[in-house]
């Protein structure tokens, strides 16, 4: 076993080598409302009468979460193109998204089958071909196969119209548009809910990598401003879940804006690091938690800690995150890496030859 010490392991200082803080801050915001979801109607399955003051907290911030993560991914897009070239960049993303998908959804649906007696969700053989066809029925994972698809259908898309933006706006409504008619399968739904997101991250990289953009987003004014508007947007959702689409998108682009704009005002003043480290551990918190909740869960349901909601509520969303970064650590120390990565090569990219030597620059 390789030598480490317990302070290398709990060490929750953030990362500062060549990262955007504001990008760990954002990340760190949404993942801690995505556990908070996952503990919420796992504590709801488990028969805990939950508050309904509770589940709308959930319900408010529910429209912009993911929406976020998709934003924020579509940043980096043409970045990481010039870096690695379209090949590289796409086995990049199916080692970081699909082969890690593919693997815990099976060690995930597996624990599931063998616990079932102590677990809440009911699953059978047939849910290893959700895995590819409704993988919303898997929990949280989904997510991972979205946003493999959605970054591998904007790439295709990229290559067919030589990577011309106003082309990927055009596929990003239509798919809005005829998402409602896909909704029975959620591989396809998810594509046509969130290619947007990750398109308008794309579109807008030179405006929030703009040091000139990125001190308005600094703004506390700014923050104060928007502040009054992502109140009245979330309030409206939680009452509106069922709304039209296009609708929902704006909502969503207004409450990823705010969380960004805080998120630029916690790096600017590096407050609450935590969240910064937790935004770095984001995917692998992503992966791991609930499993981690459904296991404490289990024992602290037997414990007087079952009368008090919110405080029981708060103990699993600390352990959750916790633990998800201490086993991933401990992993990566034992060289477990390939949980977590996948094993693809691609070849050497040489940037004197780019692959977007063609790209326009529409829009």
């Amino acid at each position: 076993m390789p030598d480490f010490t317990f302070k290398e392991l709990f060490d929750f200082k953030p990362p500062q080598a060549n990262r955007l803080g504001w990008i760990d801050y954002a990340k760190g915001i949404a993942i801690i409302l995505v556990v908070y979801r996952h503990v919420v109607y796992g504590l709801k399955s488990s028969g805990m009468v939950v508050s309904q003051w509770i589940i709308d907290g959930n319900n408010m911030f529910y429209s912009f979460r993911m929406p976020l993560f998709f934003l924020l991914s579509g940043l980096f897009f043409e970045r990481s193109i010039a870096r690695k070239g379209e090949m590289g960049f796409f086995v990049t993303r199916v080692n970081t998204l699909l082969y890690p998908y593919v693997l815990w959804a099976f060690i995930q649906i597996s624990l599931q089958i063998i616990f079932s007696s102590v677990v809440n969700a009911r699953r059978t053989g047939a849910d290893y071909l959700n895995i590819l066809i409704q993988p919303r029925h898997l929990d949280q994972l989904w997510y991972l196969f979205a946003l493999f698809n959605v970054t591998l259908l904007y790439l295709l898309i990229a290559k067919l119209f030589r990577y011309d933006k106003f082309a990927q706006v055009l596929v990003s409504l239509a798919l809005l548009a005829i998402a409602p008619l896909v909704n029975s399968i959620s591989t396809l739904y998810d594509i046509a809910l969130h290619y947007g997101f990750f398109c308008i991250g794309n579109l807008t990289a030179g405006y929030f990598f703009s040091e000139k953009v990125q001190d308005k987003l600094a703004s506390a004014y700014s923050l104060l401003v928007l502040l009054p508007v992502f109140a009245l947007c979330q309030y409206y959702f939680l009452y509106h879940q069922h709304m039209n689409l296009f609708l929902y998108a704006g909502i969503a682009l207004i409450g990823s804006l705010f969380t960004i704009m805080l998120a630029f005002q916690l790096s600017k003043h590096n407050a609450l690091p935590f969240l910064r480290t937790f935004g770095h551990y984001s995917l692998y918190i992503y992966l791991l938690h609930v499993p981690i909740v459904a296991a404490i869960r289990y024992f602290l349901l037997t414990t007087m800690m079952k009368q008090y909601l919110v405080a029981l509520l708060l103990l699993l969303i600390f352990i959750a995150i916790f633990f998800s970064i201490i086993v991933y650590r401990i992993c990566m120390r034992l060289r477990l890496g390939f949980l977590f990565m996948g094993p693809f090569k691609a070849k050497p990219y040489n940037p004197q030859q780019p692959e977007m030597a063609t790209q326009k620059t529409h829009m």
